[in-house]
């Protein structure tokens, strides 16, 4: 075990050294290029650039570094009398960024005039795209902006990975920089499928070359955002009574005032005789206060049951409301588009 551990570290070890001098190699070439060719050795020049392009890659090279050497690259062919060699250096430059342009303090006039002729020449754009867009088809639009190398006639399309159209969203001219939008539809009229396809953009003037630049799309049909529906109201009623506050109170006071008449003999009584006087009178007054009290409890009762109503009737109102909200949720379409890496082939190529 303790054998392959240290199998791995030394593999390991190597890789990391020969990944490290094969950036400084790369970027010692391209310095060495450049001086050459600001010393006027052209030939050495075109060499060293050469070697360092063929060495450097997208993660020890920025894509800066590298149009700025093949732009040295493209001047010292030039220089050498090589022109077509020049020129291939300079398309280069023109398909990976349309808006590239040489510096005009470190190259001269012959070098950046035949730069712009290969730029108006190289009929390409350079496609800027969301890495994710979700939408409603129909409803709203997935965007992609379009910077071109020079004004030339375009197509641009949804198509299958192996080309088949899905639908065309723009075909015309395009200047600097173009909008397109797609609203999510197919030709005849329906959302996408969930799958994958490719946002394409094909030239269609004369002499535009072959160059399609294409970006990869991820599309996802999103799950309707639908509500869950309300929770039904409690079906019990309460039961039906009527108030028992007035009844009690009239209860109350009558017995109260029956005592008052028994304890108070000399307010309505002053002789023994009167005793029963006194019970006649109280008795008189309790009854008054207990009729009082049947009779208020003998009103028609309040129906509490009217509120369970109310509710039963709220709660079919949000139902239907909930109903009508699904239901448009489902007929909409919601799309999530992830976009890829732009690539350029060839026309004819899958």
């Amino acid at each position: 075990m303790r054998r392959v551990l240290q199998v791995l570290l030394v593999t390991l070890f190597v890789l990391t050294a020969r990944s490290v001098a094969a950036q400084q190699s790369a970027s010692e070439l391209l310095a060495l290029g450049e001086r050459a060719y600001q010393n006027l050795d052209y030939d050495q020049a075109a060499a060293l650039l050469r070697r360092g392009l063929a060495r450097a890659t997208g993660d020890t090279f920025s894509t800066g570094e590298r149009l700025q050497a093949l732009t040295y690259l493209g001047a010292t062919e030039l220089f050498r009398d090589r022109r077509d060699s020049a020129l291939a250096a300079f398309r280069q430059i023109a398909v990976t960024d349309p808006k590239y342009r040489p510096s005009e303090i470190i190259f001269p006039p012959q070098v950046t005039g035949v730069f712009q002729e290969v730029r108006q020449q190289t009929k390409t754009v350079f496609l800027q795209v969301p890495p994710v867009t979700e939408f409603r088809a129909k409803v709203e639009h997935f965007t992609a902006r379009l910077l071109a190398s020079s004004p030339h006639d375009i197509a641009v399309a949804i198509t299958l990975p192996d080309g088949k159209p899905v639908r065309e969203v723009f075909a015309g001219s395009i200047a600097e920089s173009l909008a397109v939008t797609w609203d999510g539809l197919t030709d005849e009229g329906e959302p996408v499928k969930s799958g994958r396809y490719l946002l394409r953009v094909t030239p269609r003037s004369a002499g535009a070359g072959r160059l399609v630049r294409q970006v990869a799309l991820e599309i996802e049909r999103a799950r309707p955002d639908t509500q869950p529906w309300p929770s039904r109201p409690d079906g019990t009623s309460a039961p039906l009574h009527a108030p028992s506050g007035p009844a009690v109170r009239s209860l109350a006071g009558g017995l109260a005032a029956a005592l008052a008449v028994v304890v108070l003999p000399s307010i309505v009584a002053q002789d023994a005789g009167g005793f029963k006087g006194r019970f006649a009178v109280a008795a008189a007054i309790g009854g008054a206060g207990i009729a009082s009290f049947v009779a208020q409890r003998s009103r028609p009762p309040v129906d509490l049951a009217a509120g369970a109503s109310t509710a039963a009737q709220a709660y079919r109102r949000r139902l239907e409301q909930v109903q009508k909200q699904n239901a448009q949720a489902r007929a909409e379409v919601r799309l999530i588009v992830r976009a890829g890496a732009a690539s350029v082939v060839e026309l004819g190529a899958q």
